[in-house]
């Protein structure tokens, strides 16, 4: 199962550019489709619309039976599919997590830059569990256990026989700083070092703070990027801003963030001394005990 967001994204540009190579407007298409002008845009925009819809504008576009008419027509109902994130007993897990849980469903690889804490795809239960609590703490209003629940059920994902290559540079704080109490840091740095050293699709490296950085860009949030093993689908790139995470949809725009990424990758320490700052970071803590 790909993303059904990933496909619906592919389908509305597809829309687009078909719209456009026949210098139709939004509006056009939809008075040919019998629609109202919005469900266009909606449709263009990936926002999940009836197959009927769907099959009307692709009506308006492509003679029936074409073969690009066929391909979109199996784009659009992988895009109506609803996976596990959308089963009743993972609502706790809040929207915004819901979207992250469908964008990473069926990617081919997701590289990730985090500055100050460790991954959702690599926290423990604790780890997430206190993290969720000083969120809860400080004002926010959520189901603490379905976000957790919805936390570890997302880790399937690199987990299983066919988890997804999973590629995350971080910052030094994000092992050395102590969000949580010192034993559970301690028991989520082993299970990070567990995974980097066991899970050969899982790669984590450590950026140090005298790293050369090639053209000197810093990224100044954490970001994700999503591919799929269908070239024709988007690569997506989801940027953190505390309270929401921004889609990047635009080709253009997802390639530099592959550059920045690329960038840290390289400046990075090697995989072998990363895990190496990891156990120094357990130890001290054992040390501190």
């Amino acid at each position: 199962m790909i993303s059904p967001l990933a496909r619906r994204l592919r389908l509305g540009r597809a829309i687009r550019e078909l719209r456009e190579d026949r210098g139709m407007t939004g509006a056009t298409l939809a008075r040919h489709a019998g629609l109202d002008r919005t469900a266009v845009s909606k449709l263009e925009n990936g926002e999940r619309r009836p197959l009927d819809t769907i099959l009307r504008v692709l009506d308006v576009l492509l003679p029936d039976g074409n073969e690009q008419y066929r391909a979109l027509q199996r784009v659009a109902r992988d895009g109506l599919t609803k996976g596990w994130w959308a089963e009743a007993k993972y609502d706790g897990m809040g929207a915004r997590q819901q979207r992250t849980a469908e964008i990473e469903c069926g990617t081919r690889t997701i590289l990730e830059y985090q500055n100050s804490l460790l991954p959702g795809l690599l926290q423990t239960e604790a780890y997430a569990r206190h993290r969720g609590q000083v969120a809860l703490d400080d004002g926010a209003d959520f189901d603490l256990s379905g976000t957790v629940a919805g936390r570890l059920r997302r880790q399937h994902q690199i987990s299983g026989p066919d988890g997804s290559e999973y590629d995350v540079v971080l910052e030094p704080q994000a092992i050395e700083r102590l969000p949580v109490p010192p034993a559970v840091m301690r028991e989520q740095l082993h299970h990070l070092l567990t995974l980097a050293t066991t899970r050969k699709n899982v790669r984590v490296r450590v950026l140090p703070v005298d790293a050369r950085l090639g053209r000197g860009l810093v990224p100044r949030s954490p970001f994700s990027l999503y591919a799929y093993p269908d070239a024709e689908d988007l690569t997506l790139v989801a940027v953190d801003t505390v309270t929401t995470d921004l889609l990047v949809t635009d080709t253009r725009e997802a390639q530099r963030y592959a550059q920045l990424f690329d960038q840290l990758r390289d400046a990075a320490l090697p995989e072998s001394a990363s895990a190496d700052l990891i156990q120094k970071a357990a130890d001290a803590l054992v040390a501190d005990a």
